[in-house]
């Protein structure tokens, strides 16, 4: 937890100030699941919310994704944290995420996503944090009791660790049923073909 909490050591200067208002499946928080939780595939991205290829991933690619397979049914879908520069900031939004529960998690996320190439061009991350944890649900109090909360940071500092073994080292990073299967962006047409491979290896158990 050392690390989470050496990280996490600069994030208050994003709150607002205190007077405002075919290995084995992994296991998977029911919590953070994107999809029916009994599809047939699970898709795993590791990502940070400070990385520029997960944003334009998750800007550009991701809501087909969600619609071709997450809304249909056809898979279930978690992001897991991965902390890139500035580690301040990612670890801030996977903090307020986590806040705003399993209704906003993906909420908050998606909305950092959306506003990080304002933020990297006006150097304003807390506004960009706190309109995000608005649409997960989190008002300016709740955003400052969450990135001050020492249990969040060590259920973060969990999930973080959760990397280990894993082989990732670069973000975006998917796996498909526990399966890695690309370091990088993937195109649509890459998700088609891994998301074929990961239902006939489940149909060969």
């Amino acid at each position: 937890m050392h690390r989470i909490l050496t990280v996490l050591a600069a994030v208050l200067f994003l709150s607002a100030p205190a007077h405002a208002a075919p290995a084995a499946e992994p296991a998977v928080s029911p919590d953070f699941v994107m999809g029916r939780p009994r599809a047939p595939v699970l898709i795993e991205e590791f990502a940070s919310i400070s990385c520029t290829h997960c944003a334009r991933f998750a800007n550009d690619v991701f809501p087909a994704l969600k619609a071709r397979y997450i809304d249909t049914g056809k898979a279930r879908y978690v992001l897991r944290p991965y902390l890139t520069k500035p580690t301040n900031v990612a670890a801030a939004g996977f903090l307020l995420a986590r806040c705003a529960g399993p209704s906003g998690y993906y909420k908050v996320v998606e909305g950092t996503f959306r506003r990080q190439d304002e933020a990297y061009r006006t150097g304003d991350f807390r506004s960009a944090l706190m309109a995000a944890a608005a649409e997960g649900g989190l008002d300016r109090q709740a955003y400052n009791d969450c990135l001050s909360d020492p249990a969040g940071k060590a259920a973060l500092d969990v999930e973080v660790q959760k990397t280990g073994g894993r082989g990732v080292d670069l973000t975006p990073t998917f796996f498909f049923n526990g399966v890695k299967v690309k370091a990088g962006e993937m195109t649509l047409e890459e998700i088609d073909a891994a998301y074929a491979a990961a239902l006939k290896a489940n149909r060969k158990r």
